[in-house]
């Protein structure tokens, strides 16, 4: 039996990130995909069931379960203004995720977007040489999963990676950042104690 897995979950209405990691090793990064899904309680309906498919099938498996997810961001980067859309919306699908793991008797922790990047990957800052990728904002996080031997990137149905087809990154890699973001969280649940930055969601 293991001791402890943590579920991180970089949630979002439009792709959520799930990575696992037991004992201080990242077993596990995927995404649910909502793009066939029309409103917000099907993606939830959607979010619940996978989440409760995992404790359901690791919970004898491990002493302790808890599930990390990314802290809701009330301002914009920008101007710093308020997104009662966002939170509003965002806070729902927190609320479902923290309801399906009461039935098990999981807690559910958040953290704030800056503690996970500088405590995994060294720093939020990005770097310059990722000022030209789409996301340049992602990619110490897609570079931290890719050196731990997992499929960062973004693919088709027949499995061949996706390019960005128009704009200033035409014919640029995608990458699967929302799974590589969520691997990042999974693992913040293994770092010192004292350098964790846990809030319990209730």
């Amino acid at each position: 039996m293991y001791n402890k897995l943590v579920i991180g979950i970089d949630q979002s209405y439009t792709r959520t990130g799930i990575g696992l990691a037991v004992d201080n090793k990242l077993l596990m990064v995927k995404t649910i995909d909502y793009k066939n899904l029309s409103n917000n309680s099907a993606k939830r309906l959607l979010t619940q069931n996978t989440i409760n498919k995992i404790i359901t099938q690791n919970k004898h498996k491990v002493k302790e379960i808890i599930i990390i997810v990314e802290r809701i961001r009330t301002f914009t980067g920008g101007d710093h203004s308020l997104r009662p859309a966002y939170i509003k919306t965002t806070a729902a699908l927190i609320a479902s995720i923290v309801d399906t793991a009461y039935l098990h008797n999981v807690k559910v922790y958040s953290v704030a977007t800056i503690s996970w990047k500088t405590q995994v990957l060294g720093t939020a800052k990005i770097q310059d040489r990722h000022k030209y990728e789409i996301k340049p904002e992602k990619m110490l996080a897609i570079e931290f999963i890719k050196k731990l031997g997992f499929d960062v990137y973004d693919r088709n149905n027949k499995g061949e990676i996706k390019y960005s087809v128009r704009g200033k990154h035409k014919s640029k890699i995608k990458y699967n950042d929302d799974a590589c973001d969520s691997g990042c969280i999974a693992l913040y649940g293994f770092i010192l104690q004292k350098k964790q930055c846990l809030h319990l969601e209730e």
